[in-house]
């Protein structure tokens, strides 16, 4: 019989109660009650391997199917992907509105776990994480999130809840709908990830970034985040304005490699220290950045 130790007591997989709840307000009065969230499960089981301490109430989210689904909307000059929290990391792949409008969201999906990992696990779950690796690649798309808290939905930056959730990290919430806005005419972006092998560990650092130039040494803006492993997924909002206030040149490239260090936030491990880190985003940006004002084409 397999079981996790809780600070409580052993907790069997006999003693757990799932519920099925069909609708959004049905899910949230049983998350106030204690549940936990469950779609994909892959976080979850990853926890119980790990012996953290697990809920004796699961709340399954697949029957509730406001919650799936991918669509293209458009509202006035502006048009957007609308992605269900549910949504597979697979779909997301395979889905071919995604791979129009988004197409950094599918290169991040693709470096996300094994293929069987990808076909369980959704894209909420991964945002839901705090650190899945599609984190940046949605900061760098601006994305913006529907949430349930208690009985009101709110709709919020994704930048906006992972600072909300660092002051509140018991907040009880519910992430209803991941909306992207359409990659415009002109601009470009990359997705890097490092890590010990190929997608079946964490990442040492994922970094990845969207922009579009308007000139051979200017660009007219520039969206830059980081994240990986247990890094804190986060936009580096100086590098950025530094970049778009000046042009290109090899004096600013130098003076931004420090800056990037510097704004890095990041950390140790018994394998990597904070500084190498920080030092292997900063030669990833550094190279990307080159190849950027380089591209005659871009």
């Amino acid at each position: 019989m397999i079981t996790v130790k809780n600070e409580m007591a052993d907790i069997k997989k006999s003693d757990i109660l799932v519920e099925h709840p069909r609708l959004i307000q049905d899910a949230m009065r049983l998350r106030e009650l204690g549940g936990v969230f469950i779609a994909g499960g892959t976080l979850i089981q990853l926890n119980w391997e790990f012996g953290k301490p697990l809920s004796t109430t699961l709340i399954n989210l697949e029957p509730i199917t406001e919650l799936k689904g991918v669509e293209y909307i458009e509202r006035g000059d502006s048009s957007f992907v609308e992605i269900g929290a549910l949504t597979t990391i697979s779909e997301c792949i395979e889905n071919p509105i995604i791979n129009e409008h988004a197409q950094l969201l599918v290169e991040a999906c693709k470096k996300i776990a094994a293929p069987a990992v990808r076909n369980r696990a959704t894209l909420g779950g991964n945002i839901a994480s705090g650190i899945g690796d599609s984190i940046p690649a949605l900061l760098v798309l601006d994305a913006e999130l529907t949430i349930r808290i208690q009985d009101e939905t709110k709709v919020i930056k994704l930048w906006g809840l992972l600072s909300l959730l660092k002051d509140t990290p018991q907040l009880n919430y519910l992430l209803l709908l991941i909306r992207i806005p359409c990659q415009k005419k002109g601009e470009q972006a990359f997705f890097k990830k490092v890590g010990r092998r190929e997608a079946f560990t964490p990442a040492l650092v994922t970094i990845c970034a969207q922009w579009r130039r308007i000139s051979a040494k200017r660009l007219e803006y520039i969206r830059i985040a980081v994240g990986g492993g247990n890094n804190d997924p986060c936009r580096l909002i100086v590098v950025e304005k530094i970049l778009e206030t000046n042009d290109f040149d090899e004096n600013l490239l130098r003076s931004l490699y420090l800056e990037i260090v510097d704004e890095i936030n990041s950390y140790s491990d018994p394998f990597i220290t904070e500084t190498y880190r920080k030092h292997v985003a900063a030669n990833l940006l550094v190279a990307e950045l080159m190849n950027i004002f380089c591209d005659k084409e871009g």
